[in-house]
């Protein structure tokens, strides 16, 4: 799974101002009721949770969250779904985490889970070309920060797994 984080500024010795990000992957596709905790075959008439976790760690961390958490509250974290082959790149599902409130450690966790409607991904069709039912799952967790230039909103994403739509009827 491919992640990125921005900003990126990493510490270029022990005392070097520094905040970066990481997901910690793509947790899990989880359907209800749970047949495990992940799965990559989905049935796209029932609905489904994609499962999320990052932590912003630096120095600068404790500065960086007080400033943006006093004028922006939440997170918003968006997955995507987009066809390995022909068919949609669409919005799948979107939730809000709380920034939280000072003080701030050098390392602060978050954990999203986002829910999929029922139908949202069709399955593949082998008579219509136009759906591969094959989809790679990408999400990302954005903070925007209004408090003018330089921008200092936050933004990660990571790409992970590839999901097949499938009815098991």
């Amino acid at each position: 799974m491919t992640s990125r984080f921005d900003p990126n500024i990493p510490s270029t010795g022990p005392t070097a101002p520094s905040i970066e990000g990481a997901f910690k992957g793509i947790g899990a596709i989880v359907e209800e009721p749970r047949i495990g905790e992940g799965n990559l075959i989905v049935n796209g008439k029932e609905p489904f949770q994609i499962k999320v976790q990052w932590h912003i760690f630096g120095n600068l961390t404790p500065l960086w969250l007080t400033a943006l958490a006093s004028r922006t509250k939440n997170w918003v974290v968006t997955a995507y779904a987009e066809s390995e082959g022909p068919g949609p790149k669409v919005i799948i599902g979107k939730t809000y985490e709380p920034v939280g409130a000072p003080p701030f450690t050098h390392d602060k966790e978050y954990a999203a889970t986002i829910t999929v409607p029922a139908g949202t991904l069709p399955e593949e069709n082998l008579g219509d070309p136009e759906r591969s039912g094959v989809y790679k799952i990408i999400v990302t967790a954005f903070l925007n920060a209004d408090l003018g230039k330089p921008g200092y909103d936050m933004m990660g994403y990571v790409e992970g797994p590839i999901i097949k739509v499938e009815d098991p009827e």
